[in-house]
């Protein structure tokens, strides 16, 4: 059964994907995708039919010939037939990029399987309990990505250390680096390791190493660095010394490699040198300038901006082995560390892909809940709902990016909501990693001119307009449209409705331009493009409710 729904939650991922980046005809009652590399098209029940894309099908799906005869598709065939249709568009493939995909698609529809059959949890109660279980309760993955739920690299068995879907814990690895080999910039004051754990750690080094400094580390990265001859080395060296496992337990969030220990006042994105979904997931040096640098961007305009309701968790700063050391093993020791200001504060946020994610119990997601408590689920009460959501959100990205040309990464999984009685009163954006400045816009002086983090203004716009309107705002809009009263439709003219109270040339823009940019993630994973993928438009359905 878990196989089962395993598959057919990657089959609607694949459709959407399809539809969005290939193009397709979609209606109330089927879908129907022109084929190239064979005849026909395929076909498949429409359960439901979203204004952004986010539809839903039935379980079978067909390849439909001229003559009007349909043959039936298996899992295995149907992801053939699509390899065949990917080839197709000239995409600058690599030669084994059909073997690659389809094992790829394979791995997750087996991991997500493994997540669907895990034990079912208790209920969690206290604040940090909460958090805790949205981080580690996606299941099936981003609702448009081929290989949501790949992770090459982890063995099954450290799958179930590691995975944060299946509730993973674990002590944190630490290595002491002598000074000299460090490469670090530091932010703010926010202590970056436990004040227990530097004590435990001093015990453990020589008196001439007392200036040591410590580096957290996840442990499968730790026995992986530590079978790097380079590494090998400086520790035969005495220069970097491993210490093992230190310090209370944390868990993997939903990124599988930022973990969190609730109690604490950093959080830490760590490298790890396994493949999740696109690519290798450690820290180059121009990711960690640009997670610095837009740090100091959002420390300086928040001194600027009011927005009740609206906070950014900036990274505190990095610290990594240099470069000029270890070459590019650099990337692979590097932490970024964030601020937690949960810690012992008794809110409850969630990670916002938790909330939209279907649950295969015929349940509505987890947000419909928190509307449904705020009030009766009437059209005019969700409409109200967003109104209030979208005040919190879309408003102050917006006035951050008109007024201080600072665009956020704020899609789903990089933004965590808390509510009260069920309405949205605090929105959460992480991971300053992928945030983009217009280098045209942003105050004089903050940043050298040559920052990873700034971009021309354009750029900055379409990042801006892909992770929140495309990526976040078309996921709960098709979600409050599917599983309540409201339609999609209703909820859209909200949006354009809000928009036109928001001051500034960009929100005009929303309410007019025919196309958003939307991230081809089935084409860019067939082409291994996974650092520079390439885009799509799709109708803009702020506009089109307008028609």
């Amino acid at each position: 059964m878990n196989e089962v729904q395993a598959r057919a939650a990657a089959r609607q991922r694949l459709l959407n994907a399809l539809v969005r980046e290939v193009g397709g005809e979609v209606s109330a009652e089927a879908v129907r995708i022109p084929l190239r590399a064979v005849d026909g098209v395929l076909r498949a029940e429409v359960r439901y039919r979203s204004e952004a894309g986010h539809h839903a099908y039935g379980t079978a799906v067909f390849r439909e010939l001229p003559d009007g005869s349909r043959i039936p598709l298996g899992h295995d065939q149907f992801v053939s037939l699509l390899v065949g249709e990917l080839a197709e568009h000239g995409v600058g493939a690599p030669p084994d990029a059909a073997e690659a995909f389809s094992r790829q698609v394979a791995n997750s529809v087996a991991r997500t399987a493994r997540y669907l059959a895990r034990e079912p949890r208790p209920a969690p109660v206290s604040p940090a309990e909460i958090t805790r279980d949205a981080e580690q309760s996606l299941l099936l993955g981003h609702p448009f990505h081929p290989t949501p739920k790949s992770a090459e690299g982890f063995s099954d068995d450290e799958l179930a250390r590691y995975a944060p879907e299946l509730g993973a814990s674990f002590q944190l690895h630490h290595f002491a680096v002598a000074p000299a080999l460090l490469l670090e910039d530091r932010l703010a004051d926010e202590p970056w390791i436990p004040a227990e754990v530097e004590e435990k750690a001093r015990t453990a080094l020589r008196a001439d190493q007392a200036d040591y400094r410590l580096l957290p580390v996840h442990p499968w990265q730790a026995a992986y660095l530590q079978r790097q001859p380079e590494v090998a080395e400086l520790v035969d060296a005495g220069r970097i010394v491993p210490l093992g496992p230190l310090g209370a337990e944390v868990y993997a969030t939903s990124s599988v490699r930022t973990v969190c220990d609730p109690g604490f006042a950093t959080v830490w994105k760590l490298p790890l040198h396994v493949r999740i979904t696109n690519f290798v997931r450690n820290n180059p040096v121009e990711h960690l300038r640009r997670a610095a640098d837009a740090g100091r961007l959002v420390c300086d305009a928040a001194n600027r901006w009011r927005h009740d309701g609206f906070e950014v968790l900036p990274e505190t700063g990095y610290r990594t082995v240099d470069p000029g050391v270890v070459g590019d093993l650099s990337a692979d020791f590097a932490v970024l560390f964030r601020r937690n200001p949960f810690a012992g504060s008794g809110a409850a946020p969630r990670v916002l892909a938790a909330l939209l994610e279907d649950r295969l119990d015929e349940r509505a997601p987890a947000l419909v809940e928190f509307v449904a408590q705020a009030g009766p689920l009437s059209p005019e009460h969700v409409a109200d709902w967003l109104r209030e959501y979208l005040r919190i959100s879309l408003g102050p990205l917006l006035a951050v990016f008109t007024e201080h040309g600072i665009s956020f990464e704020a899609h789903v999984q990089n933004t965590l909501l808390h509510v009260e009685d069920g309405w949205p009163r605090s929105f959460f954006v992480r991971d300053m990693e992928g945030t983009s400045a217009s280098r045209d816009r942003v105050r004089p002086g903050i940043l050298p001119p040559d920052s990873p983090v700034l971009y021309d203004d354009a750029e900055a716009w379409l990042r801006l307009r892909y992770h929140f309107v495309t990526n976040h705002l078309g996921n709960l809009v098709a979600v409050l449209g599917r599983f309540t009263p409201a339609a999609e439709r209703l909820l859209w003219q909200v949006v354009r409705d809000f928009l036109r109270q928001c001051p500034g040339h960009y929100a005009a823009e929303l309410l007019t331009a025919p196309v958003l940019p939307a991230k081809a993630n089935l084409l860019s994973r067939f082409a291994e493009r996974g650092e520079r993928p390439l885009y799509v438009d799709i109708p803009n359905p702020i506009r089109e409710v307008n028609r």
